[in-house]
């Protein structure tokens, strides 16, 4: 029963084909290896181009690199921290193959619907990737990952359901059922025994792994609800920061993975989450923007990379986000949002933390022994 030839797996297929109502799903090991199929699947070349957020994480750009085909960096909308149809339109070009839209932070890319439509004009393929954003909502009420053709997502522990590791693809077509089961398997072909007609990777999930998920699946929309319960007691308790904190971008169905601000500047988001952690309040940068990073000025793309994208870069150097889990209760979000006024008004007193050190980890015992 732990392998992923277990009933497990299948299993779990059945859970999420029900949820995203979906012909197709293929558990994986992890986000990045369903990306990497999912890209597979779509038959890119040298000459591909593929048009990807900057904001977001680096296997996005590794994935496409490892098919054979080139990354084009998209900015940031103004005002959110995914692109808007203008920014794919911009930088789009007789090569564009494919768009990858990531929604992140678990922000629903508020665009997805004029997106999916240009995709199919132009004969693009639409990759959503939800490892972010599973359970979220578009504006008009459909789930993320029901819009492209692929939708990956990742398990890894610190998403609203998980594995610890793992992940899946999705397809709504079921014609590419047989391919995706074959990519996600060393390319086998069940006709063929050990012979294979193309390279592909070992991106199976183990059915240990499947087990933890089936039990999970059913209770998304449960946390995603709370999540939007909990980004609601953090815009009303920063509610009257204005002009020097803002909160991350609010969609019709406001649910993110992760709650994010952007300070002014760079120093002042450094100072603040210093604050917050001398009074142990965790925190996280966002992401530093995909164009910039060190690895795309190695070998025999130096030089490519010399773009601006501005707003992505902003958000880079200001954004960070807070505590955002199921486990927080009102007296959490007051306690952070006090640190956070505090910061920016000497005459705000502090009041003393509503946990102890660690106490997450206590509430995951209780429910462990439960």
């Amino acid at each position: 029963q732990i392998s992923s030839g277990a009933a497990w797996p299948r299993k779990m297929v059945q859970e999420i084909c029900n949820l995203y109502k979906v012909p197709v799903a293929l558990p994986t090991s992890s986000g990045a290896s369903a990306l990497h199929v999912a890209l597979l699947a779509c038959n890119l070349g040298p000459q591909d181009m593929v048009l990807v957020p900057a904001l977001t994480m680096v296997a996005v750009a590794n994935m496409v690199k490892m098919v054979g085909a080139k990354p084009i960096y998209c900015d940031c909308a103004p005002g959110s921290v995914n692109p808007s149809l203008a920014e794919l339109r911009e930088k789009a070009t007789p090569r564009t193959k494919a768009v990858i839209v990531c929604h992140t932070y678990g922000v629903a890319c508020r665009d997805i619907v004029a997106i999916r439509d240009l995709c199919k004009e132009k004969g693009w393929w639409l990759v959503e990737d939800i490892c972010e954003a599973m359970g979220t909502r578009a504006d008009n009420g459909e789930l993320v990952g029901t819009f492209g053709d692929f939708a990956v997502t990742s398990l890894y522990a610190n998403k609203p359901i998980t594995a610890g590791d793992g992940g899946w693809v999705h397809a709504r077509d079921q014609k590419h059922h047989d391919r995706l089961k074959s990519l996600v398997n060393h390319g086998f072909d069940p006709a063929y025994h050990f012979l294979h007609f193309e390279v592909a990777p070992n991106a199976k999930m183990n059915g240990l792994g499947a087990a933890f998920v089936c039990s999970q699946v059913k209770t998304l929309p449960e946390v995603m609800e709370y999540r939007g319960q909990v980004a609601s007691w953090y815009r009303q308790e920063l509610a009257g920061i204005s002009g020097t904190l803002r909160c991350i971008e609010q969609r019709q169905i406001d649910a993110p993975w992760v709650f994010g601000v952007e300070t002014n500047d760079r120093r002042s988001r450094d100072e603040l989450r210093d604050h917050l952690a001398v009074h142990g309040v965790e925190t996280r940068n966002y992401f530093y923007p995909l164009h910039l990073e060190p690895a795309n000025f190695y070998g025999d793309e130096v030089g490519v990379y010399d773009i601006v994208l501005p707003n992505a870069e902003r958000l880079a150097q200001t954004g960070f986000y807070l505590p955002t889990h199921s486990f927080l209760q009102p007296d959490d979000v007051l306690y952070i949002c006090t640190v956070i006024r505090a910061f920016y008004k000497s005459d705000v007193t502090i009041m003393a933390p509503p946990r102890v050190h660690h106490w997450v980890d206590v509430e995951r015992s209780k429910l462990l022994k439960g």
